[in-house]
């Protein structure tokens, strides 16, 4: 298999896990409603996160992948720590919201609902601020990479957007509003990946 060959795989899965990412984003921008109490916490509610980081996970090591490609072929160091932040962030998101947001008590005698551990909220909230920083330096990573890229313009305009939906998504109470940020920042970075799968040499 060709150089050239085994690029184009790698912008198409990356692009693929741009796709993945956008599903995650509608899960996670209603999940992230949570902290103004416009959504109620229930044990439902925890599952679908819980599928929602999962989507996320996979779609972000996709997404890395193809950062990787741009280190491989066109020697941009920030592919590697984009990779590599990826992965770490997005596990420890999974692992913070396992942990923390698992219920710990039922009111049955009171008013039927789910308690949380006073500290799971914080150990989530250190999650939203590891995702945060991943997507900052994704944005920072596609905005050093854009002159490598077939639409240079996207790719600058996905990377101010991704910096900008990492900040809100490490604030926690504004979650919901990085996630929104995030699923038009995928649908650009999937166009701009997946043109690079077609033109890629």
């Amino acid at each position: 298999m060709s150089s050239g060959q085994v690029g184009r795989g790698l912008f198409a899965l990356g692009g693929t896990g741009s796709i993945i990412l956008t599903v995650a984003s509608v899960i996670m921008t209603v999940m992230g409603l949570w902290p103004l109490w416009i959504i109620g916490y229930s044990f439902m509610w925890y599952l679908i996160l819980i599928t929602g980081l999962i989507i996320l996970l996979i779609g972000s090591i996709f997404a890395g992948i193809a950062y990787y490609a741009f280190y491989r072929h066109f020697e941009h160091p920030m592919g590697i720590a984009s990779l590599v932040f990826g992965i770490i962030c997005s596990v420890a998101l999974l692992v913070f919201a396992v942990i923390g947001m698992f219920p710990t008590s039922y009111g049955y005698y009171t008013d039927y609902r789910y308690y949380l551990s006073p500290f799971g909220p914080v150990l989530y909230w250190l999650g939203l601020l590891l995702f945060g920083t991943m997507l900052v330096i994704w944005g920072a990573t596609s905005i050093v990479i854009r002159r490598s890229t077939s639409m240079p313009g996207l790719s600058l305009a996905t990377g101010i957007v991704l910096i900008v939906a990492g900040c809100f998504v490490a604030s926690f109470l504004l979650t919901f509003v990085g996630f929104i940020l995030l699923l038009a920042a995928q649908i650009m970075n999937a166009i701009v990946l997946l043109k690079m799968a077609v033109s890629s040499n």
